[in-house]
């Protein structure tokens, strides 16, 4: 038997909280390990911007001391392990106000149900200072022993951010610091590495090169988090990388050993990988190629009446989300209105799904850039752009005239000769 190698890259927690009560769902432990395996190495910023300029965050501050006199520039930044109980116990200490926090609330979904956080402070983040010295080179320092006082440790240098780096011995003379994470058995820590890389632009960067990984039916399983976070908070994709390479999102659907499965993401609480195994006379509806487009039913822009998934049978349709704010959708927009206009609305038909946008910045939108097509709003759908797990802009799809999507993320130059091709394949 061949056996696959499954990548997860998780940026969720906990889903679909009904199906985890039937009996053919699968829990893999996982085990922690150094590196990055073969994901994307993700990167967050360690701020300039000091925290008192930062709005409310900024009474989430904590004084400290131990700043080198010879920076000639320095700022004190907070690394955050686990985002939902840091803002947890800020707010229940009174740094974050009753109406702040239930906002984060929905959109952070925190679900204090499902996750036990704890009033009490822990070490869910990490003070970091970062600044120049009288040569003008960056430095930085973790304060490791949290006892907000940088005098007691050491000055590092960055190292520069380059295509080809030896990212194993930079892991390895990475500080380590003890995290803390709360879950239903407790607190639980984790000694993890912090990588900080400095940019062209002068900027400092970091992220903790840590993965999991399982195995499952002989098959190797790796996760990560996308190493900017510990607790698996967002979404998780799946790639299999065996003859072809599958990327899998958060509740789709991967084949292993020709047994079918769906991606339920991590349990932080358990610290373990879920995978449903599905019927083999499911409807299948994902966002990946060969599988059925869930179906949606959106509101018209300037009417009552709402357009659905299937008032689209019998021609192609071309479904992209953008927003007014992503200036390569912007850039995008003359290789649409030439595919749109140089093809037949009984073959093809196009839709635009603008995300994060009102209504008024859309019609002007509209208008500017002359966009001749359907355009909605994904807040007038329900889970419009989640259904499709689209997290970047654009994205797009094509389906076919039964439902199914063919391709995905078609653009640029070669748009409409592309698009020419599957009107020619699907006849």
């Amino acid at each position: 038997m061949k056996k696959l190698t499954i990548l997860l890259v998780l940026i969720n927690l906990f889903a679909c909280q009904e199906e985890s009560k039937q009996s053919d769902l699968i829990n893999l432990k996982l085990t922690e390990i150094q590196g990055y395996g073969p994901f994307e190495k993700r990167f967050g910023f360690l701020d300039w911007t000091p925290l008192t300029e930062k709005g409310i965050w900024g009474k989430t501050e904590i004084k400290t001391t131990g700043i080198p006199k010879n920076w000639t520039k320095s700022n004190v930044t907070q690394v955050w392990f686990d985002s939902h109980q840091f803002a947890y116990q800020n707010y229940k200490q009174g740094n974050l106000s009753d109406e702040f926090f239930n906002d984060l609330k929905v959109s952070w979904k925190i679900d204090l149900n499902k996750r036990k956080l704890t009033e009490k402070p822990i070490n869910c983040f990490v003070h970091v200072a970062i600044g120049t010295n009288q040569n003008d080179e960056l430095e930085y320092i973790i304060d490791t022993n949290y006892d907000n006082d940088f005098s007691d440790e050491e000055i590092l240098k960055p190292t520069p951010r380059a295509f080809e780096l030896d990212y194993q011995k930079l892991i390895k003379k990475s500080k380590s610091v003890v995290a803390q994470i709360s879950t239903n058995s407790g607190i639980k820590e984790k000694e993890i590495k912090i990588l900080v890389l400095s940019t062209s632009d002068g900027d400092l960067i970091y992220n903790f090169p840590q993965i999991a990984e399982t195995t499952y039916q002989e098959n190797k399983i790796l996760v990560s988090n996308g190493f900017s976070n510990l607790t698996y908070d967002d979404k998780s994709i799946i790639a299999i990388d065996d003859e072809n390479t599958e990327i899998v999102g958060l509740n789709e659907f991967i084949k292993i050993n020709n047994d079918l499965y769906k991606n339920l993401g991590v349990d932080i609480n358990s610290n373990e990988l879920r995978l449903l195994e599905m019927p083999e006379d499911t409807i299948l509806y994902s966002s990946r190629i060969g599988f059925n487009a869930k179906p949606f039913t959106v509101k018209k822009l300037d009417s009552k009446d709402s357009l659905k998934l299937a008032n689209f049978k019998d021609k192609l349709l071309y479904l992209e989300f953008w927003g007014t704010w992503c200036a390569p959708c912007i850039n995008e927009i003359p290789n649409l209105k030439k595919a749109y206009d140089k093809t037949d609305r009984n073959d093809v038909e196009f839709l635009g799904v603008a995300v994060f946008d009102t209504k008024e910045k859309l019609k002007n939108a509209i208008e500017k850039y002359e966009i001749n097509w359907p355009q909605v709003l994904d807040a007038d759908a329900n889970k419009f752009k989640e259904n499709y797990n689209v997290t970047g802009y654009p994205t797009s799809f094509l389906i076919d005239k039964k439902g199914k999507i063919i391709a995905k993320n078609l653009r640029g130059e070669k748009l409409l000769d592309t698009l020419n091709y599957y009107l020619k394949e699907t006849k």
